[in-house]
């Protein structure tokens, strides 16, 4: 039988005990959100990068790649969580990253604002 990551998604909330509106609250989204992503009488949404990032945040032992694709199991075992604390490692460092870069970026824009005006204050003199 075909599952949607929507279905999928209701079947995960059935596991943990959870309704629409303690889902909604948990992951800061609006009830209407979470109704639109599960309901099968409304309009399915499928779920966003967000809505993803904030679910994997509240609950580590969720198995994305079961949610997303419906291959593997649900929830991951413990050697796969040790291996996604690993890479949540990397991650924070690949962050730290992104923001130096960021950093470095501005920085790289601000001089050029400089060197900008001060040929202007040359070409002016």
């Amino acid at each position: 039988m075909y599952m949607s990551v929507n279905d999928r998604l209701e079947l995960l909330m059935k596991h943990f005990d959870l309704s629409v509106n303690s889902l909604a609250k948990q992951l800061d989204f609006s009830r209407t959100t979470i109704h639109n992503i599960i309901s099968e009488n409304g309009r399915r949404t499928s779920p966003s990068h967000d809505f993803y990032a904030k679910l994997k945040e509240s609950y580590e032992n969720i198995n994305l790649n079961w949610l997303i694709t419906g291959e593997g199991e649900m929830l991951l075992d413990e050697s796969q969580l040790m291996a996604a604390d690993s890479a949540g490692e990397y991650k924070v460092k690949k962050t730290q990253n992104s923001d130096l870069q960021e950093a470095l970026a501005n920085i790289h824009q601000e001089l050029q604002s400089v060197n900008q005006r001060i040929d202007r204050l040359e070409n002016g003199l």
